[in-house]
């Protein structure tokens, strides 16, 4: 019969022994025990967070400090079997801290010394000194036969880039080197960063892989984070291809954290009875089974509550897990039963015509000396002494003493309607409806689902199919009242403030048509048709822009958004979980949204690839997971067993982050929860022992505070 089998049970012993950090950076001696000492706390903590111990000599005035006691010395506390291999290791880390106190100095009352060490694992000294700065990739001197055919990288160089940032996947686009970097020394390999055409995408195993690296691992020699002291990384989860991980400036224990909660994992540190330090990586939700093995790293615990009036003998001999004390808490406050998503506005890529953003009256042609001065090329003005004395500089020319700036120049789509009444009357307001699909902007009364809002002209979704970047906004003129359209050289600009664009193009005169014709008819028969002497015809004829007289046009194909957006709410309340509907809003407006290249684009037939998205499957189903994720009351708690499960010889302690709490056997009283990744519990984020009193506290949080990612 086990110790854990009988009523009346052994106190756990726990052993402390040190290392004496020698030099610094520090080489440690050997393992030797410390005697006149006792551990008050060891505190076990998931991911980042390091774990805790403190120790206090008791042996010790507060004015003593002891070789052994000094701070960096590297501290293991473990079960006292004679034989290593039935040892449980509890903790091991570094004092990084000695506190002492007395009372009692004026010989009155109750004296009291304290000399205590605080020591903290090794994931505090990856915080401290092992930040990811800058990226690690390969220059033209780290390639054999750079530039040629037969160009390959040499094993064991790299370039550290100072000024790049480290970001995965920077846009969603791949900026992984396809060839990994060989380190012989270390006997790994390693990804690192690249801008190429070939590049891949980098997996949540690869950026792990890159940060854990002795590249940025400045404690190697004291913890390296070799693949045989990372346990789990061969599951498939971390095959995920995640985008825009940006984990710069972060340590690079503090990188793994951000990288595996993005899949859902958490990780631990453990110990084998040789001290071998391994990060054990572990899936958040899926502890299963009663027996741990290397597979199955996180289990389930039963605990035992007596009835009321019940012998304990009974769950005692069969080595029941006894509760001193508990605390639930079983809380809807936080539920969420009705999620919401909110995708980006709605974008789409169209072709329509501008209207004029200036006032006929303003737009004035110098006809003077039978038309010498209506215009002049740059040649033109450079041999004049005073080109200020011609109007078309003075007042259309960017360098003239009184330029009107938007005359001739600032066009617009007129989406508010602020060119269509008074002095402009340029037409009816631009309706989205002629140039949008029905189903994206009408509701089903066929009332429109957008306002006459000011808003910007985007780049084309339209992709150049070389580079596979936008095509930027396309910007064409007509001189013949859109019968046939051009494109200008000409330096243009996005208006900010409105749909509309600016001609930068310093002398509008030299935007010549292609064709190189001549204006026919009118007081300009004969002159060189161009852009600025195409705008004075129609203003000499008196033409109509709003009665679509105006020979002169200008036309764009560009994308705007609109004021609908993808959004979402599934789910509804629930007898299981709160009989309200219980309402969070997750913005998700750079992940999921709606993107379409519409048929009035002059480019939808051109046979260029274009950055289509409709997200509203994904969002629905991003939503459903967090519904089912969340539905449920959240479970959590402290549990407090009276005695410390420390494994009773078999080499590991009983209890361990990530596992989770099955049932309060005694009482029958169930834990259970459901999600979209099935059956979970409460699971363990911390586990505190408490050595003197011959206690230890699980405390423990439900699945909802796992992120839903897809």
């Amino acid at each position: 019969m086990t110790d854990a089998q009988q009523r009346q049970r052994s106190a756990r012993r726990l052993i402390v022994e040190i290392k004496i950090a020698q030099g610094a950076p520090p080489n440690y001696s050997g393992w030797g025990l410390v005697y006149g000492c006792i551990v008050e706390r060891i505190e076990i903590n998931r991911d980042s967070s390091p774990s805790t111990a403190v120790i206090w000599f008791t042996k010790y005035r507060w004015n003593i400090n002891p070789i052994f006691a000094r701070r960096g010395n590297l501290v293991r506390i473990r079960t006292d079997e004679p034989l290593s291999a039935d040892r449980s290791i509890l903790f091991q880390g570094f004092i990084v801290s000695r506190q002492t106190s007395f009372s009692g100095g004026s010989d009155t009352g109750m004296s009291h010394e304290r000399n205590v060490i605080v020591c903290c694992d090794y994931r505090w000294l990856l915080n401290v000194t092992s930040p990811v700065v800058g990226q690690f990739a390969r220059s033209r001197d780290d390639y054999y036969l750079y530039g040629t055919y037969y160009q390959y990288p040499k094993d064991n160089n790299y370039t550290f880039l100072s000024g790049r940032r480290v970001v995965f996947n920077e846009k969603g686009l791949p900026n992984k080197d396809p060839a990994p970097l060989i380190l012989t020394n270390y006997d790994i390999e390693m990804p690192v960063f690249i801008d190429s055409d070939s590049a891949d995408h980098w997996t949540a195993r690869d950026m792990l892989n890159y940060c854990l690296s002795p590249l940025y691992n400045r404690v190697y020699n004291i913890f390296p984070l070799i693949p045989s002291n990372i346990a789990s990384l061969e599951h498939s989860d971390f095959d995920r291809v995640l985008n825009n991980i940006l984990v710069d400036g972060l340590s690079n224990i503090e990188a793994a954290e951000l990288v595996v909660k993005h899949i859902g994992w958490s990780f631990r540190q453990d110990y084998d009875d040789d001290g071998k330090v391994t990060l054990v990586f572990f899936k958040v939700g899926s502890a299963a089974g009663y027996t741990r093995t290397d597979e199955q790293a996180t289990i389930l615990h039963k605990l035992h509550a007596p009835a009321v009036g019940e012998d304990i003998s009974a769950a005692v001999a069969e080595g029941s897990k006894m509760l001193w004390s508990m605390a639930l808490d079983e809380d809807i406050r936080d539920l969420v039963n009705q999620p919401w998503g909110l995708g980006a506005p709605h974008r789409f890529e169209f072709t329509a015509e501008l209207v004029p953003a200036w006032l006929d009256s303003e737009l004035v042609p110098d006809t003077t000396d039978e038309l010498a001065n209506l215009y002049f090329i740059e040649s033109d003005l450079q041999d004049f002494t005073d080109p200020n004395l011609y109007n078309y500089y003075k007042y259309y020319h960017p360098r003239g003493s009184q330029f009107l700036r938007g005359i001739g120049r600032q066009w617009t789509l007129n989406e508010s309607g602020r060119y269509s009444a008074g002095s402009y009357d340029r037409g009816m307001p631009f309706d989205f409806a002629t140039v949008i699909n029905a189903g994206y902007i009408l509701d089903s009364d066929g009332k429109r689902l957008y306002a006459p809002f000011k808003r910007q002209l985007l780049s084309c979704l339209t992709l150049d199919k070389d580079s596979l970047n936008t095509i930027g906004i396309k910007v064409e003129f007509s001189f013949d009242g859109g019968a046939t359209w051009q494109i200008l050289p000409a330096s243009i600009s996005s208006l900010g403030n409105e749909c509309g664009i600016y001609i930068d193009e310093p002398n509008l005169a030299e935007m010549v048509d292609e064709k190189e014709s001549l204006i026919v008819g009118g007081d300009l028969d004969g002159v060189q048709l161009n852009y600025w002497t195409s705008l004075c015809d129609d203003k000499l004829n008196g033409r109509s822009f709003k009665n679509s007289q105006w020979r002169t046009r200008v036309r764009v194909t560009a994308s705007v958004q609109l004021d609908e957006r993808l959004g979402f709410y599934v789910g509804k309340p629930s007898y299981y979980g709160s009989p309200f509907p219980q309402i969070n809003v997750y913005d998700f407006s750079n992940k999921y949204g709606i993107a379409k290249r519409t048929s009035a684009s002059s480019l939808y037939n051109s046979g260029l690839p274009a950055k289509e998205v409709d997200s509203t499957y994904l969002i629905i189903a991003h939503l459903e997971a967090i519904r089912k994720a969340s539905q449920d009351p959240s479970v959590s708690g402290v549990f407090v067993l009276e005695r410390l499960w420390l494994g009773d010889g078999s080499g590991r302690v009983d209890f361990a982050l990530g596992d989770g709490i099955e049932k309060v056997s005694g009482r029958n009283y169930t834990l259970l929860s459901r999600t979209d990744k099935g059956d979970v519990y409460p699971e363990i984020i911390k586990i505190i022992y408490l050595p003197e009193e011959q206690k230890m506290e699980l405390i423990t949080r439900d699945l909802r505070f796992v992120e839903s990612s897809l």
